[in-house]
């Protein structure tokens, strides 16, 4: 796969969010967080990290937040919109993601969460939802193996 885009095209480098793994591995790891492009890029241009990175930070807290639906359903209100699910969480449930995964880079880990968060921001104002700001979001897809044949 080669990129004949220009380097200094921003709309171009949104899109690579989803891209730039098919590149380097043959596999599309930003298909597996249902975070969308946009928000990966801007999460890591705020934070100052690679953006590959964050997208390889967000595939591995997306498969271990893929069995949690059941805990946050519970504890948080939550939105699902095109079968994604986004929980308006505390900052003690990013502690315990971050506890969880205590190897994560700090300023990766901020990303995540400002990524996270930014989703379920969106996520909720796709539903009318009538939250001005939220503190802290985490949103997991609900593309399990209830939706398989």
């Amino acid at each position: 796969m080669t990129d004949d885009r220009s380097s200094d095209d921003s709309a171009a480098d949104t899109e690579r969010a989803e891209t730039d793994s098919q590149a380097t591995d043959g596999g599309n790891e930003a298909s597996e967080t249902p975070i969308e492009a946009d928000i990966v890029a801007d999460a890591a241009a705020d934070e100052d990290v690679p953006q590959a990175d964050l997208v390889d930070v967000l595939v591995v807290l997306n498969a271990s937040l893929i069995g949690s639906h059941a805990t946050y359903e519970r504890e948080y209100e939550y939105v699902t919109v095109d079968s994604v699910r986004g929980y308006v969480v505390d900052t003690a449930a990013w502690e315990t993601l971050r506890e969880e995964h205590d190897d994560l880079d700090s300023r990766l880990a901020a990303a995540a969460q400002r990524a996270h968060t930014e989703q379920t921001e969106q996520l909720l104002a796709a539903d009318d939802d009538t939250h001005e700001t939220i503190d802290a979001g985490i949103v997991v897809g609900i593309d399990t193996a209830e939706g398989m044949d």
